[in-house]
């Protein structure tokens, strides 16, 4: 792709995630079918598409799109997610619990073991069966031997139930859930309101200008804004992101990595956040920064409050 190509490409696809913040969802289609037609090879604008085709109202489009994607990057966990997500809403249970399968293989090959498991525990939601509690139990023993005991079972709580429920070899079935109840867990959010105005983008520009000033903690202020900003509207890509604009200014900002944990705790990946809280202290030791240590271990207690390595010292 030349130069001023990539650049056409590039606008695009920033114009399409703009206007998806923003609600504009028309727009932001538009943008992520220009972004594709200038980039055929790249599965990205797809899976965007995809993503705002699901908040149209448009599942069987979002489908075509997501495996268009997956044509192109058949490991690619936004389009995988994506592909589950609008089999969910078209009430295909197993097509949908079979990809939430690809979807969590993917994450354990990456490494990505709570996240895996929360993709395990969605299909088994849709479709219980022994071997899908044969493949979760074996990712569980794999989590303790990375994290621990401690950690693992937190990662993977949620499933607790359904590794109780589903039935082991020569037990009778357990009856599959039914699509209203997959649907609730799984369907894509409802588009943002469109009273709400987000002024994330407003934030970043400003953040720019600080940056541009050489004005170091304006930039963290507003980055930490833009992220709130996103996070309120229900962007926490977005949100995180722009926390990533902050700390390549600033890279050890201990508000921006604590903002970056509770985005992460909220998606889910517990084992990324504590990964977070744990990094912060290693640094915060080296620099006998005493008040900033004993603000991340408040938080790293209140969110894992059963992990022996955030207890307070005797």
């Amino acid at each position: 792709m030349t130069d001023p190509l990539f650049d056409r490409y590039r606008e695009a696809l920033r114009a399409g995630h703009v206007a998806g913040l923003r609600g504009r969802l028309e727009d932001a289609a538009t943008s992520y079918q220009e972004a594709a037609r200038l980039a055929p090879d790249r599965a990205v604008p797809r899976a965007a598409l995809g993503a705002i085709e699901l908040r149209l109202g448009q599942p069987e489009l979002a489908l075509a799109s997501f495996d268009e994607a997956l044509a192109l990057s058949p490991a690619d966990d936004a389009a995988l997610l994506g592909r589950a997500q609008a089999l969910v809403v078209l009430e295909r249970p197993d097509d949908a619990a079979a990809t939430f399968d690809s979807l969590a293989d993917g994450r354990r090959a990456a490494g990505k073991h709570a996240d895996s498991g929360d993709a395990f525990r969605r299909a088994m939601e849709i479709r219980p069966t022994a071997a899908r509690r044969e493949r979760y139990q074996e990712l569980v023993d794999e989590l303790r031997q990375q994290v621990g005991d401690a950690e693992a079972e937190r990662a993977l709580a949620r499933a607790l139930r359904l590794l109780e429920t589903v039935p082991g070899p020569g037990e009778p079935p357990v009856e599959p859930a039914a699509p209203e109840a997959f649907e609730a867990v799984d369907a894509p959010s409802a588009p943002p309101a469109p009273e709400v105005e987000v002024d994330g983008d407003v934030l970043l520009s400003a953040a720019d200008e600080a940056e541009a000033r050489g004005d170091g903690p304006g930039v963290v202020a507003a980055a930490i804004g833009a992220a709130r900003a996103f996070r309120a509207a229900g962007h926490p890509v977005a949100a995180l992101d722009a926390c990533d604009r902050g700390l390549a200014s600033r890279p050890d900002d201990v508000g921006l990595h604590l903002l970056i944990a509770e985005l992460r705790l909220e998606r889910g990946a517990l084992g990324p956040a504590g990964d977070t809280y744990r990094k912060l202290l290693r640094l915060l030791d080296i620099d006998g920064d005493a008040a900033n240590r004993e603000r991340v271990l408040a938080a790293a207690r209140q969110a894992f409050p059963n992990d022996p390595g955030f207890a307070p010292v005797a």
